[in-house]
């Protein structure tokens, strides 16, 4: 990201997003919270898409700033 973006996005949400990480799980509640993790990331793409993200949007493949947004009327 340019620095301009970085400056932005940490008026914006500086301090108030933070990931945490629990120190030592099991295999099965790794498994649990992964696809915890894929199904919010994939409701933030639609939300910022206006649409289901598509399988190379979600694997980085296609650039998602390029794609038209829909605007909420």
């Amino acid at each position: 990201m340019g620095q301009r973006i970085k400056n932005n996005f940490n008026k914006r949400f500086g301090g108030r997003i933070r990931i945490v990480y629990a120190p030592k799980i099991s295999a099965a509640e790794k498994q649990l919270l992964n696809e915890k993790l894929c199904k919010a990331m994939i409701q933030v793409l639609s939300g910022i898409l206006g649409r289901e993200p598509t399988q190379r949007e979600l694997l980085g493949l296609d650039d998602i700033s390029q794609c038209k947004l829909k605007k909420n009327k």
